[in-house]
């Protein structure tokens, strides 16, 4: 017995007593240590209290004092919860199921290729900067990383609050390869996002599934990773050195330093954060790679999508407000500006819809509101090129000769139409007959004409008074006369 206590490092006396339970119970495992376990119960009372562990102590107390049983002390229960209970169904307790998966470990995704994955996510910059209009406003930044090689591909800035139009700049960008975009680009084989309205609407869910993209929604940021890095980095690397960092630290409870700095323009912010992602993908060297992210990029043997044309990926991405729009004397006026159309000569008044393509808004395509008809693009009025202002005047000359043409015809169809009313014209017999008489002088038995005056005078069915007489002829003797 000396020999098998100083193996499991216990005393003889220890050891002796484990052997008289083992024999008492029947059984060699080690018996349990009495002490206070969590149960169903328990359990329940906690999810009523929301996780509440002093609010449950109490509640168990009232219980054992009305069952006459001593209650356990709050210690006890914090310890049983330790031990019973792991952090994230706590956390689930009190926040939900989303809270209680921050606590799962998760599985490192494989090593991709180029293009195979990227990522795409909204991300507010910390500061405010100065519109054209002298007003402070804040900015989102919407980028797409290559999670293979950490690239940026592309990005997009947007005053105020990020929107769908915002996606659908940040696509392009990262998706053309001329300059000035370029050189990485290309179709990715899937663009994994989160649950934001922005990424997840109709038109860009539209834009993806043509270029034959599909989408892959995660349930947290966590699942983004590689993003959400770009995110935080872009805070520290970046932003943080800005003017008007609204996350400075504080002077006091109200003020921080640098709040009354002269912030930004507009221009100026967009401009640095293009030398930053340029410095970010060309020097920021990659400790898993050894190599800048470009440079991982471009040295991947992955073959490439191929991109579609700039046009194509423009007729792509067209959105539209679905509203009723009219070409007016000034053009077509759309967000208080207004667009001349190449083919608008002599379609005043006429409903259309107007498709645009997000941050590029300097032109404009129209369709038929009815009928959904192409009828070509429009120029900002007050910007078009001196081609534009030629075609468009050369469309108005041609327009009104073929109208003038066709005037031209009508008036002489109508003079031909009504020449014998308006020149006067010796009178012609108009020759007509019966259905008889055609068919008799198609037999060649056409009767003789019958004569216009009878042989015989006129003589009517009712004889007529002796004293009446005729034009022409002398009035018979009367009897009174004869007898005188």
């Amino acid at each position: 017995m000396r020999l098998i206590a100083e193996s499991v490092d216990v005393s003889l006396r220890q050891a002796w007593r484990w052997l008289a339970e083992a024999e008492e119970t029947g059984s060699p495992e080690k018996p349990e240590r009495r002490r206070f376990k969590i149960t169903e119960e328990i359990i329940d009372v906690l999810a009523d209290y929301r996780g509440n562990v002093k609010r449950t102590h109490e509640h168990l107390v009232r219980e054992a004092k009305r069952a006459g049983e001593r209650p356990i002390g709050l210690t006890t229960l914090h310890d049983a919860i330790a031990r019973d209970l792991d952090p994230g169904f706590m956390a689930g307790l009190r926040e939900g199921i989303p809270a209680a998966r921050g606590f799962d470990p998760a599985f490192q995704r494989p090593a991709v290729a180029r293009n195979q994955v990227w990522e795409g996510d909204h991300k507010q910059a910390p500061t405010v900067v100065m519109m054209p209009d002298k007003k402070l406003s804040n900015v989102w930044v919407t980028w797409f990383e290559d999670r293979g090689t950490s690239n940026v591909m592309g990005w997009a800035v947007t005053a105020g609050s990020a929107h769908r139009g915002s996606v659908l700049a940040a696509v392009r960008a990262s998706v053309l390869r001329e300059p000035p975009y370029g050189p990485a680009g290309g179709l990715p084989h899937l663009v994994r996002v989160d649950g934001g309205s922005d990424f997840m609407s109709k038109t860009v869910r539209r834009t993806f599934g043509l270029l034959g993209v599909p989408m892959h929604k995660v349930r947290s940021a966590r699942h983004k990773g590689g993003i959400e890095r770009l995110n935080g980095t872009g805070v520290t690397r970046f932003f943080a050195d800005l003017p008007r960092y609204t996350k400075a630290p504080l002077l006091d409870h109200r003020r921080r330093v640098g709040d009354q700095d002269p912030p930004l323009t507009f221009e100026a912010f967009v401009d640095k954060l293009r030398q930053w992602v340029e410095e970010h993908n060309t020097q920021h060297v990659l400790e898993r790679t050894g190599m800048t992210p470009l440079e991982a990029w471009l040295s991947d043997p992955t073959e490439i999508r191929p991109e579609p044309s700039p046009e194509e990926l423009r007729g792509f991405m067209l959105e539209s407000d679905n509203k009723i729009h009219k070409i007016t004397s000034h053009g077509v006026e759309f967000r208080n500006r207004y667009y001349m159309p190449e083919k608008g000569v002599g379609r005043i008044g006429l409903e259309l819809r107007v498709r645009w393509m997000p941050h590029h808004d300097h032109e404009i395509d129209l369709y038929t509101f009815r009928g959904n008809r192409y009828l070509g693009r429009a120029l900002l009025s007050n910007e078009a090129s001196e081609e534009m202002r030629k075609a468009v005047l050369s469309d108005r000359d041609e327009h009104s000769e073929v109208l003038r043409q066709a005037l031209k015809r009508s008036a002489e169809r109508r003079r031909e139409r009504h020449l014998p009313s308006t020149q006067p014209e010796l009178p012609v017999r108009a020759i007509r007959m019966t259905e008889q008489e055609a068919r008799a002088e198609l037999e060649g038995t056409t009767p003789s004409t019958p004569p216009r005056r009878r042989e015989q005078p006129y003589q009517p069915l009712t004889p007529l008074p002796p004293t009446w007489r005729r034009p022409g002829q002398t009035p018979a003797p009367s009897t009174e006369d004869d007898a005188s």
